[in-house]
């Protein structure tokens, strides 16, 4: 599992959370938001990959459709790749606080 920072959260962030998904191989459920970056804008989202912490940002540049997720990482060499991931149970959060009952 590999949650968004809550500085994208909806009740404490800026909001730009968008949705989770489940990728195929291994089962593991992964988050993600809108790029909010000024580069990698042909990768419209941002997949949660790990905490972040001082050494890593904990996301990589993605483009999330129905049942597949195109991923930027690097290679050994430091060179872009793209990785495609089989996904499924792709779900988009609401924000909770615009619900009226």
């Amino acid at each position: 599992m590999a949650f968004a920072s809550e500085t994208t959260y909806f009740d404490r962030g800026d909001g730009s959370i968008l949705g989770s998904f489940i990728e195929k191989e291994h089962g593991h459920l992964f988050e993600f938001s809108k790029n909010n970056e000024m580069f990698h804008t042909s990768y419209p989202h941002k997949v949660w990959v790990t905490t972040p912490w001082r050494m890593d940002s904990g996301w990589r540049f993605a483009k999330v459709l129905k049942t597949v997720a195109y991923v930027l990482t690097n290679d050994q060499d430091g060179q872009d790749v793209v990785e495609k991931w089989s996904i499924k149970k792709r779900r988009y959060f609401q924000d909770s606080s615009t619900w009226v009952e």
